[in-house]
């Protein structure tokens, strides 16, 4: 299976992030805030031309870490019928040589607890503090130092 990354704009995130992250949303509106940032950017992997993966990094500080340049991971979801061949994670190294070539020293996200075995899978660290994100579910922060 041929998987290619490359840099993607953000509306081609919208269908995963419908089928994947945010069923529960009724207006169509599956964009983030941080969407167009400057420091925003989005990675996308493509199987036959099709966007199966995506990942949103964003410069954002998370006071539960020291370095100051971080950047947070954001609604990162794989198509359901290409879950577990690789996808996910080329999208995270594809978002971590952008973060490395900017010199940036943390990665941190907010993980679903059924996402856990997937990040530490790619070396992150977790945070044990369990929280709650309304209408998602229980989360953990991870972290990766860069």
């Amino acid at each position: 299976m041929k998987i290619v990354t490359k840099i993607i704009k953000s509306n081609l995130t919208h269908d995963i992030r419908k089928e994947i992250l945010w069923p529960h949303i009724t207006n169509n509106d599956y964009t983030l805030p941080i969407d167009n940032d400057k420091d925003t950017f989005h990675v996308g992997a493509y199987y036959l031309n099709n966007i199966i993966s995506i990942g949103t990094f964003t410069k954002q500080k998370n006071k539960l870490f020291k370095p100051t340049s971080q950047y947070r991971l954001r609604a990162m979801a794989t198509s359901e019928k290409y879950q577990k061949k690789g996808a996910g994670k080329l999208v995270f190294l594809k978002g971590l040589e952008v973060l490395k070539r900017n010199e940036i020293e943390l990665i941190w996200c907010d993980s679903r607890i059924n996402a856990i075995p997937f990040y530490k899978s790619l070396k992150m660290n977790c945070i044990n503090k369990i929280y709650h994100i309304k209408n998602i579910g229980p989360h953990k922060t991870m972290y990766l130092s860069i």
